[in-house]
C-alpha cells in the first residue's frame, strides 16, 4: 500500500500554476486559487505540468546538488572557500541547518524539495485527466511528462537515503507515523512510471527534444540509468514481477534503443558539446534531456517554488542560498563558479590588490588596464571573462589531473576539460613586474613532479615569464605529493621563493587549494557587456548525454558478456584527437575499475560521481586509494546519507531497529 508522507511540515494550501514558454520553462507560484478551479482550464493545467520540471533548478546547476554529487568522491577536493566542507570530510550529521551557508549538506531541505515536487507531480497525475479543454493527446504527454518526473525525483532520494516513503497521491492529510519502504519497491515503481510514460509518449507522438520537456526517448534513456543503478546497487535479480529478469540485459535493451534512435549524436569536436552557443539542451546535438535556464537571468524566470513550510507570519520560506544561488529575483546555473581558482586577486606577483595584470571585469571602469610600461590602455574584459570568479569551491583531485593527463596526447578531452593555464590580455605583454618576461602565459599548472629533471628544466624556463606551479614539489606545488592516496592541496605559504629568494608566493592564496587548475566545460565562453564576468549563468544543466548511454552499455556488457572494450572504444574513438584514433583506444581486459575510470574522465563534475561510487559499492576503497582529505573517515556507513533530522523532530514512530517504525540510516 503506498503511504502518504509527512515532509517533516504541513503542507500549505499552496496553488501551483504557470505558463509554458517557447524558451524555457517558467513557472510563477499562485496563492489562493482552488486547485479545481485553476488546474480545469488548458493555461492552468499546463502551468502545473510545466511547474513539476522547476523543483529539477533546486539540484542541477547548484552548489548544494552539486556537493552531494560530487563531493567525497575520488574526483574532487574541497577548495579554501568551498561551503560544504564536512561532505568531502564525511563530517555528516542528521542536524538540520536550514539556512546555514557556511558548512552545510542541505540535506533537510532537500528532503523538504523533493517530496515537495512529488507532490507537484501527483497533483498533475491526479487533475490532468479531468481537464476539459486539452487534447486526449495532449493529456498523454502531459500524463508522461509527470510520470517521468516523478520517477526522476524518486530517483535522487533513493540514491541518497535509501529505504523512504512512498507517495503516489497528492498530499491532502499529515500522517506522522510515515513508513520507509523498501528500495526494490521504489525501484519497481520508478519504472513502472517509466514505462507508462514511454507509453504514453508513444501514443503522443511525443519524440522530440526542441521543447526542453521530457520525451520518448528521454524517458528511455532514463530507464536505462534506473535499471543500471537497480542491478549494481541491488543485484541484477533483485526486482520482481515485470522486472524479473537480468536488469543489466534490460539496461541495454533500452540503450541500445536510444543509440539507434538517432535523438543525439556527437559532435566530431568534443568542446563543442560545452560552448554556450550549444549549451540549450533543445539543439545541443549530445544532449538526451536537461534541466532549461532561461536566458534570461536578471528575473525570476529561472527560481524554483518557495517552500511549503511557512514562516511564523504564514509566508512560504525561502531555500538555502546554496540551493537558489542568487535567491528568488534572479536566478540560472551557478556551475560557472564553482570549480574556478583565485586567478585575479591570488597574489601580488600577478597585480593582485595592485591589479596590475588580472582584473575581473565587472563594469567599464575595469574593462581595460594600463600597462605598467608603455601606459597606454589594453582591452582586457573580453579575455578574462570567461574565467569567471574565483570561488575557490572545487579542485580537481590529483587522480582526476593525472587521469586526463594520461591521455592528453590522444584524446580531445583533456583540452576541453580541465583549465591548466591562464593567459593575459593581448598588448599586455612585459607588463608584469615581477615577471618582466611574461608574454601571453601567466599561470602554467603543470602535470609533472617540480623535483624531477624535466620540472626543474620548465621551472628555470619560467623564471622571469610566468608562475608555474606544479603536481608537487618545486618553488610552488598543487598538492603536497604526486600519490593520488596520500597528496591534499597545499595550503601553506610559502615564506620565501626558492627561484626569486623574495616573498611574492608568501600567501595561502598560491597555495593549492586556492590556486589551481579549473573545471572548464561550465565556463561561459562569450563576452556579455551586461554580465561580463558572471555570477550565474544561463546555462542548461545536460543531465542524460548520448557518452553515458555507451558507458552504461559497456557496464552492462561487462556483467552479461559482451564486447564491452569494443563499446568504450567506440566512444574512445569519437574521443580521439584526429589521426589518433587507434591510440587512443583502450586495450586488454575491462573490468569496473576500468568502466569507472572512463566515467570520470567523462562525466567529471556533471553531478553523478558519488552515485556512481556509492551504487557500485567501491566509495570507500576509491576514495580511501584517491582522496586523502576524506579517506580519514569514509565508512560504509556513508553510502546512505541521514534521514534529515527535521523529519524525526515531526513524527510519531521513530525506532532504534532497522526495518521497524521509522528508523535513522546506520552511523548517523
Amino acid at each position: 500500500m503506498m503511504k502518504k508522507i509527512i515532509i517533516s511540515i504541513a503542507a500549505s494550501a499552496l496553488v501551483l500554476a504557470a505558463s509554458s514558454c517557447s524558451d524555457y520553462l517558467e513557472e510563477e507560484v499562485k496563492v489562493g486559487a482552488a486547485p479545481e478551479l485553476a488546474f480545469s482550464t488548458a493555461s492552468g493545467i499546463e502551468g502545473l505540468v510545466a511547474n513539476t520540471y522547476s523543483f529539477a533548478r533546486g539540484w542541477y546547476g547548484k552548489e548544494a546538488g552539486l556537493g552531494l554529487s560530487e563531493m567525497g568522491t575520488d574526483l574532487f577536493y574541497y577548495g579554501y572557500d568551498n561551503k560544504q566542507k564536512s561532505l568531502n570530510s564525511y563530517n555528516i550529521t542528521a542536524e538540520s541547518l536550514d539556512g546555514n551557508t557556511s558548512d552545510n549538506a542541505s540535506l533537510d531541505q532537500y528532503w523538504e524539495l523533493f517530496y515537495s515536487a512529488v507532490d507537484v507531480c501527483n497533483r498533475a497525475l491526479h487533475y490532468v485527466p479531468q481537464n476539459e479543454f486539452i487534447s486526449d493527446s495532449k493529456k498523454d504527454q502531459f500524463m508522461a511528462e509527470a510520470l517521468f518526473m516523478r520517477a526522476f525525483y524518486y530517483w535522487h532520494m533513493v540514491n541518497i537515503w535509501g529505504p523512504i516513503p512512498y507517495n503516489d497521491q497528492p498530499q491532502s492529510e499529515i500522517l506522522y507515523a510515515p513508513e520507509r519502504v523498501s528500495e526494490e519497491v521504489i525501484y519497481s515503481n520508478m519504472l513502472a512510471d517509466l514505462d507508462e510514460a514511454i507509453r504514453l509518449f508513444g501514443a503522443a507522438g511525443y519524440e522530440t527534444k526542441e521543447d526542453g520537456r521530457a520525451h520518448l526517448w528521454a524517458a528511455r534513456a532514463f530507464k536505462a540509468r534506473v535499471l543500471l543503478y537497480a542491478a549494481s546497487w541491488l543485484g541484477e535479480s533483485s526486482l520482481s514481477g515485470d522486472y524479473s529478469g537480468n536488469l543489466y540485459a534490460l539496461a541495454q535493451a533500452e540503450v541500445d534503443a536510444v543509440i539507434g534512435s538517432g535523438v543525439a549524436n556527437f559532435y566530431e569536436n568534443y568542446a563543442d558539446t560545452w560552448t554556450m552557443a550549444n549549451e540549450d539542451i533543445r539543439s545541443n546535438q549530445e544532449a538526451i534531456w536537461g534541466v532549461t535556464y532561461s536566458p534570461d537571468v536578471s528575473g525570476p524566470a529561472n527560481t524554483i517554488p518557495k517552500r511549503y513550510r511557512k514562516s511564523n507570519t504564514g509566508d512560504p520560506l525561502d531555500y538555502n542560498g546554496l540551493i537558489t544561488r542568487t535567491g528568488y529575483g534572479r536566478g540560472g546555473s551557478a556551475m560557472v563558479l564553482m570549480f574556478v581558482g583565485m586567478w585575479n586577486n591570488g597574489a601580488s606577483d600577478l597585480g593582485g590588490n595592485g591589479k596590475e595584470i588580472f582584473v575581473r571585469a565587472l563594469g567599464e571602469s575595469t574593462f581595460y588596464v594600463t600597462h605598467s610600461v608603455t601606459g597606454e590602455p589594453v582591452w582586457v574584459a573580453e579575455h578574462y571573462s570567461p574565467y569567471s570568479r574565483g570561488f575557490t569551491r572545487y579542485l580537481p583531485s590529483l587522480y582526476l589531473f593525472q587521469s586526463l593527463e594520461a591521455i592528453r596526447e590522444t584524446d580531445q578531452r583533456p583540452e576541453a576539460t580541465i583549465l591548466n593555464a591562464y593567459t593575459i590580455a593581448p598588448g599586455l605583454e612585459g607588463s608584469a613586474k615581477l615577471y618582466p618576461n611574461i608574454q601571453d602565459t601567466a599561470i602554467y599548472y603543470a602535470p609533472m613532479d617540480g623535483n624531477s629533471a624535466e620540472g626543474q628544466a620548465l621551472q628555470a624556463w619560467a623564471k622571469d615569464r610566468y608562475r608555474v606551479q606544479f603536481w608537487a614539489n618545486g618553488d610552488i606545488p598543487l598538492y603536497t605529493s604526486t600519490n593520488p592516496a596520500t597528496a591534499l592541496p597545499t595550503e601553506a605559504p610559502k615564506a620565501t621563493s626558492d627561484v626569486y629568494g623574495d616573498s611574492r608566493y608568501n600567501t595561502y592564496k598560491v597555495g593549492g587549494w586556492c590556486s589551481f587548475p579549473g573545471i572548464k566545460k561550465f565556463q561561459n565562453d562569450v563576452w556579455d557587456p551586461q554580465y561580463p564576468t558572471p555570477d550565474i549563468s544561463s546555462r542548461d544543466a545536460i543531465v542524460m548525454r548520448l557518452a553515458e548511454m555507451y558507458l552504461i552499455k559497456a557496464e552492462c556488457q561487462l556483467h552479461t558478456g559482451g564486447d564491452a572494450l569494443a563499446t568504450l572504444n567506440e566512444l574512445r574513438e569519437v574521443r580521439a584527437i584526429p589521426g589518433m584514433e587507434e591510440a587512443n583506444k583502450l586495450t586488454g581486459a575491462v573490468t569496473l575499475e576500468t568502466i569507472l575510470d572512463e566515467r570520470a574522465i567523462e562525466l567529471c563534475g556533471e553531478q553523478q560521481r558519488w552515485f556512481d561510487l556509492k551504487r557500485t559499492r567501491t566509495l570507500v576503497d576509491r576514495v580511501k586509494a584517491y582522496n586523502a582529505q576524506a579517506s580519514g573517515q569514509v565508512t560504509s556507513n556513508h553510502l546512505l546519507r541521514p534521514i534529515p533530522q527535521a523529519q524525526f523532530d515531526a513524527i510519531t514512530n521513530e525506532s532504534e531497529t532497522e526495518g521497524t517504525g521509522f528508523w535513522q540510516n546506520a552511523g548517523y
